[in-house]
């Protein structure tokens, strides 16, 4: 007997298709407050003696798109092939997850001489109008007479395949069954398969597919039965593998930004692995702030070196990291260089102040501002200016540059004017 039957079933889909269906990959909510939301339904045991006693605990949880617990109102009932009938009963109707209900089975019919075993299913459907089209999600259970053995097949003999055998994360894999054999001949459509892939999912079929999202190593069973009744089950361990990360790579412009400047950053260079998308670019700008987006925005509010974090994910939740140095100068790029000559002038003499050194390295300079420390200060878009002092005495000259985008920059130089 198996000592556990675990269902995973999704709100809102459309009714089972007659063909190979899998129970582990759902679709979304049909409504605005469940998407991605699925439920997990685990019998403790799906076989129960019909004696009026013996009882099944069924766990039901519901999962959020991100592995976290939710609360679902869901209403249970007991259907005999399809048809809801009071047959045993259920410890509570409607409940909310996560929660365990009980179903007990009912006692042996005391008229029939001639009974078999039978099943049950037990469904679970949302209550609420944030689920459209609401489709019951069943476990079914099997209830044995007293006095009924369950037949047994040594000859039955399940196996199964895997593609690929060494997955990654979020991998689609494949599960063929086609190989078991019943006496000797491949079973096919003869018998019916069921799968308990270890990580909390189910699937029936003779071929599935199902889809690990998380790195660890899998007990997948393969349980068959044939048409008498007869199950046996196959064990194969699945090691599934990190999968492949993204490759994360930003630019920034200017190269050099100032003080309270607009610095452009672009992750565009970054590029996902073969098969995946990516789904979130976070930043740390090293200097408490952060952001988001493929192409964000920063001004810095002090100069220093800051190491800019990167982080890129993908739809498999893989994440990468990139950091890179950025300098912010107080003027970004930009500065102010002055020279004058005669370095040593006499009062009266004509002093020549040349500011064409000044350089800036993501613009172009456009204003020359000069101060020569005697209370007279001229504005010109040429970097060489001339000047006479009067009299004798020490003289503080400074030159202010200014570039296309506004930014500033100043040098300073002491003019010894001798007597």
């Amino acid at each position: 007997m198996r000592s556990s039957l675990r269902v995973f079933a999704v709100l809102g889909l459309a009714a089972f298709a007659a063909c190979t269906t899998k129970n582990a990959e759902p679709p979304p909510f049909s409504g605005p407050s469940g998407l991605a939301t699925s439920i997990l339904m685990t019998a403790d045991k799906d076989i129960l003696n019909q004696n009026g006693l013996d009882e099944a605990a069924i766990t039901v949880t519901a999962i959020g798109p991100n592995g976290e617990s939710k609360n679902v109102n869901l209403r249970a009932q007991i259907l005999v092939d399809g048809v809801p009938q009071d047959y045993g009963t259920l410890s509570t109707k409607t409940f909310t997850t996560p929660s365990v209900i009980r179903y007990r089975a009912p006692a042996a019919s005391t008229i029939s001489t001639a009974q078999s075993a039978q099943s049950v299913q037990i469904s679970v459907t949302p209550i609420g109008d944030d689920f459209n089209g609401q489709v019951s999600r069943t476990i079914e259970l099997r209830l044995v007479p007293p006095g009924i053995i369950l037949p047994s097949n040594p000859s039955l003999v399940p196996a199964f395949t895997v593609t690929p055998a060494t997955p990654k994360a979020f991998d689609v894999v494949s599960f063929d069954a086609s190989t078991t054999t019943n006496g000797g001949v491949t079973c096919r459509d003869a018998c019916s398969y069921s799968w308990n892939f270890g990580d909390g999912t189910t699937g029936s079929g003779q071929s599935t597919q199902h889809t690990f999202r998380t790195v660890g190593t899998f007990q997948v069973a393969l349980t068959v039965t044939d048409s008498r009744g007869a199950q046996t089950t196959s064990l194969q361990t699945v090691t599934v593998a990190p999968s492949t990360p993204p490759t994360a790579n930003f630019q920034v412009s200017p190269t050099t930004v100032g003080v309270n400047q607009d610095a452009f950053f672009n992750a565009s260079e970054s590029r996902p692995a073969a098969g995946r998308t990516i789904t979130r670019y976070d930043w740390n700008f090293g200097d408490g702030q952060t952001a988001s987006g493929a192409t964000v925005a920063h001004r810095f509010s002090a100069p220093g070196n800051y190491s800019v974090v990167l982080t890129v994910t993908d739809d498999a939740g893989v994440q990468t990291q990139v950091t890179k140095s950025y300098p912010v100068t107080a003027t970004g790029g930009l500065t102010a260089l002055m020279t004058f000559l005669p370095s040593a002038p006499k009062p009266g003499q004509t002093v020549a102040f040349n500011a064409s050194g000044s350089t800036s390295t993501t613009s172009t300079i456009v204003l020359y501002k000069f101060n020569y420390g005697d209370n007279i200060e001229e504005t010109s878009t040429s970097p060489n200016q001339t000047h006479v002092y009067g009299l004798a005495g020490d003289y503080v000259a400074t030159v202010t540059v200014t570039d296309a985008q506004g930014r500033t920059a100043t040098d300073q130089k002491t003019v010894k004017v001798a007597p």
